[in-house]
């Protein structure tokens, strides 16, 4: 013998506030392919940026000015503020490049 069950009552008033569960993945892996994340080695208080925090690097944007960038100068790699000008006044020959655009900031409170 089966029983059903129906359900009674008033939907809660909470109900049409509800909202999706946070996803990490949909919210900041939206182009896996080219996604990187990063330690910083050291701190950049200009760039607000402590030891440790790590740094989601996205390879397929190109920067826009302004924008925090990872790039690689003398065969090391450095964060910097995006300029033109910056680029404009590189060496093709150096090997200097932009190798990815920060996208998101992560930092670790309780370590």
């Amino acid at each position: 013998m089966s029983s059903s069950y129906e359900m009674t009552g008033f939907q809660s008033p909470c109900a049409e506030f509800a909202q999706k569960p946070l996803s990490l993945d949909e919210r900041y892996l939206t182009n896996k392919p080219s996604l990187f994340i990063i330690e910083a080695a050291g701190d950049s208080k200009y760039l607000g940026i402590n030891k440790g925090d790590k740094l989601l690097i996205d390879r397929s944007l190109k920067p826009q000015e302004g924008q925090l960038v990872l790039l690689v100068l003398n065969n090391e790699f450095t964060l910097q503020k995006f300029s033109w000008k910056m680029l404009q006044g590189q060496d093709p020959e150096s090997g200097d490049f932009v190798w990815g655009v920060v996208t998101t900031l992560l930092r670790e409170f309780n370590r």
